[in-house]
């Protein structure tokens, strides 16, 4: 993260949240075939690919919240911070109940044709990350007119 105001500087915040995103989509994908690896094999995929997936998360994060600072004013950045504080405690309450459901959806199609068992989990997370990644493009963002990027 030290590396994170040079990178802001040159590629910006909306570009930073777009490559974190569109890479995060492959990584989430090969979580259910590093599965099929065992022993240190395992152990060492398994720690690369989080480390990674936690270095891209953190500049995502960082780069949404830059994006959220600069598209209000600054007489508005406590509104628009406490109104995503709000949804991010209404995801986390509703989060780890649909992710049980999830799973547990996941389980029973343990012999699916397409997607079978966990693979259709990583499948819907992808979509949501696919979903986050199109967000971050013109209809979609806002951005004061008096941004540069």
């Amino acid at each position: 993260m030290s590396l994170y105001p040079y990178v802001q500087k040159l590629l910006g915040s909306t570009m930073i949240a777009r490559i974190g995103g569109v890479l995060s989509i492959p990584l989430l994908s090969s979580f259910p075939f590093i599965a099929k690896l065992s022993g240190f094999i395992l152990s060492l995929m398994i720690n690369i690919v989080s480390m990674v997936k936690n270095v891209l998360s953190m500049a995502i994060v960082t780069g949404l919240f830059t994006l959220q600072n600069n598209a209000v004013d600054q007489q508005q950045r406590g509104a628009a911070n406490g109104l995503a504080m709000t949804a991010m405690s209404l995801f986390k309450a509703v989060g780890p109940a649909s992710a049980g459901a999830l799973f547990s959806w996941a389980e029973k199609r343990q012999n699916a044709v397409i997607l079978p068992g966990v693979q259709v989990v990583f499948f819907i997370l992808n979509v949501v990350e696919a979903i986050a990644v199109l967000m971050t493009f013109k209809p979609f963002l806002t951005q004061r007119h008096n941004e540069q990027r």
